[in-house]
């Protein structure tokens, strides 16, 4: 595997960060779960236990099932560690967990009691990722 990674590396742009990105992944101890830094500890989030995210510039508010954090971190780097089916990005400010949606609307969905706002952009992948009964017209 490492000899088709370097074969990759040698024919892209000549950096190593994607080798390094994928061997560090292979590394992680605790794959169901991301540690987050709150009031000088390491604070273990399973992400079963995330219900949606905001992004707001270079901070991210987590919501979770017991609580609300701040981060000094990125949506996008949430984006990245946080597994492609569970979540899904429904605005360019949003990511939530895709089996807490329990109502959609073309404008916002309820991520268990809380109304979370979808993107234009992203309201037809979102619709066309689900299955729908009934004769409604939201796309």
């Amino acid at each position: 595997m490492k000899e088709v990674l370097k074969d990759f590396e040698t024919k892209s742009n000549g950096g190593t960060e994607n080798l390094d990105t994928i061997e560090t992944q292979s590394n992680i101890l605790i794959k169901n779960a991301l540690f987050i830094r709150n009031k000088g500890n390491l604070v273990k989030v399973k992400f079963e236990d995330i219900l949606w995210m905001k992004g707001d510039g270079n901070y991210t508010t987590l919501v979770t099932r017991t609580n609300v954090f701040s981060l000094r971190n990125i949506l996008k780097e949430f984006e990245a560690v946080l597994p492609d089916q569970d979540f899904i990005r429904i605005h360019k400010s949003y990511l939530v967990r895709i089996d807490e949606i329990n109502t959609i609307n073309p404008r916002e969905l309820k991520v268990c009691n809380d109304l979370v706002p979808v993107g234009r952009t992203y309201y037809q992948n979102l619709i066309n990722g689900i299955n729908k009964l009934g004769s409604g017209n939201l796309d």
